[in-house]
């Protein structure tokens, strides 16, 4: 498996994301502040789509609206933890530090930072 692949099982699996939220995720990542006109280059989503992805995103506490259809992810860390933060919050369990988690904010970090 090579590592975007890795890292899109991760998100899914442990930060419970599904699939579109993925693929706006890390198109964010790459064009660090984009209206969702820009995201369509990056994602097969309608611009209708990206902006209710984008919008879910945000209340998982991952993504931001900068402007009216504008959106910018978190940093790669910042995204990972406040996601966990929100699926410990809703399955009442304790927040604590999770080297899984961890390890995975610097896999998106890594992948943010490639070509």
């Amino acid at each position: 498996m090579n590592q975007i692949e890795a890292v899109k099982s991760l998100l899914k699996k442990e930060l419970m994301m599904e699939e579109p939220e993925v693929e706006v995720f890390l198109a964010l990542l790459k064009v660090e502040k984009s209206t969702s006109m820009e995201i369509i280059n990056f994602t097969n989503k309608s611009n209708t789509e990206i902006v209710e992805i984008s919008k879910r995103l945000e209340s998982k506490g991952m993504v931001i609206e900068v402007n009216k259809d504008e959106f910018r992810a978190l940093h790669p860390r910042f995204a990972t933890v406040n996601r966990y933060r929100k699926i410990c919050v809703f399955n009442n369990v304790e927040f604590k530090k999770n080297l899984k988690i961890d390890q995975l904010a610097v896999l998106i970090e890594k992948y943010q930072d490639s070509d």
